[in-house]
Parts: C-alpha cells; sequence; structure tokens
C-alpha cells in the first residue's frame, strides 16, 4: 500500500483531516513520546494511517487534540495498534482518553503461533515479508526539526499496520480466534486498567512486612513523597530518590546525620538535601487512613513448598496446552500473575481463569488452578498416574 505522507503541524488543517477520519471505519496508529527526563511523558509525535493516506502530528505544535482523542474513543471506528497498551496508557495519563474497538497486532500474534510479546520487525518480515529499519528507536522526539530518518522510522512504525491487521485477522479466523483476540483486548477498554493504586510500590516491597508499624507509615510515606516531589518537577522518580536507596532511608532517617554518615552507599549530597524532610515525615503521628491502609495488607502466607510444587507442574500443563494449539503461554498466563496465584495472593486477577484461557486450558486443569490442592504421584509399568 503505498499512501502519501503529510505532516500536520496547523491546528486548522489537523482539525480538518481529524474531522474526514471520523468518517472512517479504520485507523492504525502510534505514538513517539520522552519518558525518560519527566514525571508526566511528552508526546512528541503522532502517525496516523488509514486508507488515504498518513499522517504525522506534531503533538507539539497542535495543541487542542481533542478531534484525535474523539476517534480513539468512538466505538465505531477500529484501532489497529501494536502494542497499544503503551500507547493508550500515555493518552490517558496525558488526556484521561479511554478507547474503544480495539485491534492490536501482537496480541493478534499470540494467539497464531508467535511468542509473546513478540517485536513489530519481527512479525511484518514474517507475515508481510519487509525488513523494517529499526536505527531511530531512541530518537529525540523533543526536538525540532525532527531528524529525517526519525521521521522514515515514525512512517514505517504505521505503514504497516492495515496489511497486518487483514494478514493475522484472517489467520485468528481460521483458527476461530477472533472473539478471543477480541476479549483480550477489551481489557484495554476500561478505564480501571489504566487507574493506579498509589500504595502500589509499597505492597510491592516485602519489607513492608519485615518492619514494625511505625516503619511501615514512614515507609509509605516515603513512597508518596517521592511521588509527590516528582510531580511537582515534572521528573522521573529515580532521579528524585533511587529505589535502592529506599530502605536506607527507611532505616537510618530515625538516627539523624550520624546514620547517613556511616553508610556510604548513599550520595552525601541527597541525604544532606532532604533529611529535615525526611525526618518530619517520621516524626508525624499516623492518620487514620494511614492506619485503615496498613491494617488492610495481607499477612504473606506461611512457606509452602507441596503448593509451590503443585503450581509449577500445573502451569507446565498450561504451558503444554499452549504448545499444542500454539498460543504463547506468556498471554494467556503471564509468569508475573501465575507467581500471584502459585502465592495465593489476594491480588491474583481471577479473570485470568476465564473466557478464552478457561476455554483453552479445559475444565479440568482450570479445576485444578483454582484449587492449588496437592497433587498425588503414582509410578509404575512405566507411567506416572496424576491424581488430585
Amino acid at each position: 500500500m503505498d499512501l502519501k505522507v503529510h505532516f500536520l503541524d496547523n491546528q486548522g488543517e489537523f482539525d480538518r483531516i481529524m474531522g474526514q477520519l471520523a468518517q472512517a471505519h479504520w485507523i492504525g496508529f502510534d505514538t513517539e513520546f520522552v519518558g525518560e527526563k519527566y514525571y508526566v511523558p511528552v508526546l512528541g509525535l503522532a502517525q496516523v494511517v488509514s486508507e488515504d493516506g498518513i499522517y504525522l502530528i506534531d503533538t507539539l505544535k497542535i495543541k487542542d487534540l481533542s478531534k484525535f482523542l474523539a476517534i480513539i474513543e468512538d466505538p465505531a471506528i477500529l484501532k489497529i495498534t501494536h502494542a497499544g497498551d503503551n500507547d493508550y496508557r500515555l493518552l490517558f495519563t496525558l488526556f484521561g482518553t479511554v478507547p474503544s474497538n480495539t485491534f492490536d497486532t501482537q496480541i493478534a500474534a499470540g494467539f497464531v503461533g508467535y511468542n509473546y510479546p513478540a517485536g513489530f520487525g519481527k512479525i511484518v518480515e514474517k507475515e508481510l515479508r519487509v525488513s523494517l529499519a529499526k536505527s531511530h528507536t531512541v530518537a529525540d522526539w523533543e526536538a525540532r526539526p525532527i531528524d529525517p530518518k526519525a521521521l522514515e522510522y515514525a512512517i514505517e512504525d504505521v505503514k504497516y499496520l492495515p496489511a497486518l491487521h487483514e494478514k493475522l485477522t484472517n489467520k485468528l479466523r481460521k483458527h476461530n480466534r477472533e472473539s478471543w483476540a477480541r476479549e483480550e483486548n477489551r481489557k484495554w477498554e476500561v478505564r480501571s486498567f489504566y487507574e493506579v493504586d498509589p500504595n502500589k510500590e509499597l505492597l510491592a516491597n516485602d519489607l513492608v512486612h519485615q518492619v514494625d508499624f511505625r516503619e511501615k507509615v514512614f515507609l509509605m510515606r516515603l513512597y508518596r513523597w517521592r511521588i509527590e516531589r516528582a510531580m511537582s518537577s515534572n521528573i522521573p522518580k529515580e532521579t528524585v530518590l533511587q529505589s535502592r536507596h529506599i530502605s536506607t532511608v527507611m532505616r537510618a532517617t530515625k538516627g539523624g546525620p550520624n546514620a547517613f554518615k556511616s553508610n556510604r552507599t548513599m550520595p552525601e549530597g541527597v541525604w544532606k538535601k532532604y533529611l529535615e524532610t525526611w525526618q518530619e515525615l517520621w516524626k508525624a503521628p499516623a492518620t487514620d487512613a494511614e492506619k485503615e491502609v496498613l491494617n488492610a495488607i495481607p499477612k504473606p502466607l506461611p512457606e509452602d513448598p507441596e503448593r509451590e510444587w503443585t503450581m509449577e507442574l500445573l502451569y507446565h500443563f498450561v504451558k503444554k496446552q499452549c504448545l499444542e494449539h500454539e498460543i504463547s503461554a506468556a498471554l494467556l498466563l503471564p509468569k508475573g500473575d501465575f507467581n500471584r496465584l502459585k502465592a495465593g495472593s489476594d491480588d491474583f486477577d481471577h479473570d485470568l481463569l476465564h473466557g478464552w484461557r478457561a476455554e483453552l486450558m479445559g475444565a479440568e486443569l482450570v479445576s485444578w488452578m483454582k484449587k492449588g490442592g496437592r497433587i498425588k504421584v503414582r509410578w509404575g509399568d512405566g507411567e506416572c498416574h496424576l491424581s488430585m
């Protein structure tokens, strides 16, 4: 498909083109952003492909993107992406946009024999016999004028989406898996997918289970302080305070300057800059809201080697099912989600054992995964018998 490329850096022309695309049945799109220097990423470019052309949107000059965002939200228009969750997360962060009617080539590929997540270039090369050059994946999308080579890369990122959609849709249809891919994409079309627990970092740190209540309060405040500081200055959290120093700050703050002086792992300039603030956070009494959050944190389950072995064995059965049906196991049950299931964690998403996943695994295996009970092994006559 040989399409004309249009560069949109004028609001009036942008609004006119988006008005036309609002009547389309489908678009493909991608975004380029700068995230490593900021807390809130800067959207530097948006690329859109339609049957009429390719449109490169200078999002630093187009101040009102509402007509484009309305297309993303329009259920009548199919949106084709590759690894689109990153693009949708960015649009939600910046504008509160929640997409509808989505199709992702990376997800679709995972249902027709590709490992998940497969790179765009690999899928394009295998499906369309086209080799892509990826030399500008770290281009400075804030720089103006944009490097012409970087623009060529940006064009390639959307140019092949329509043909790839057609190819993968045909394969999905052949395997009766269109509904499976649609079910997986539908997760992106609800607001809750993009909302983040403000205590996510706290809950993910095993340290919260190893310290006393007052230290837990401080640890929670420290994480929130880091976020607030990063937001106010629009810099990465790691620039404010590196994650590897969190435990040092938690343990040394109550001891004052001498505790930090005796610990050489942390730069002196950092703790001297923030020590007074950290000590204030340490000394303040816990609020009722903080107590409620901390008291709701579930205690870790005791180690259970038998359950761990059982769940690992069951996961190998899951992987076997995936091999036989040419579906990526990482798409069916990502390792992180499986680890939460294995640990009996309260935050395991039980929807992962329903829908197309349950259909693929089968009722018996799903039942075993849910129960997580003991598996009995009996050897004899050259056979191995398993029962739960």
